[in-house]
């Protein structure tokens, strides 16, 4: 993932929502966490720490790893649980 050219089309005033992965349930050792998956606005991006900003459903500021971003596209207004 590009993250240098997210910046950019942030900073150009482009709009992009994420749909990332977020931990809900650990199982156990053998079997590892369970995952959610949820699209929100992308606020910020850092490509010195390769980290992604959002608010968790419009509400808690959080940061994501760029492996845990599934991917990076244009705002339209919807965001939703998977």
């Amino acid at each position: 993932m590009d993250i240098a050219a997210i910046e950019q089309r942030l900073v150009s005033g482009e709009e992009l929502k994420i749909r990332y992965r977020y931990p809900i349930e650990r199982s156990g050792r053998s079997h590892g966490a369970k995952f959610g998956v949820r699209s929100d606005k992308l606020l910020d991006v850092s490509v010195e720490l390769e980290r992604f900003y959002t608010k968790f459903r419009g509400e808690s500021p959080i940061w994501l790893d760029v492996d845990e971003v599934i991917e990076v596209v244009p705002d339209d207004g919807t965001y939703k649980e998977y």
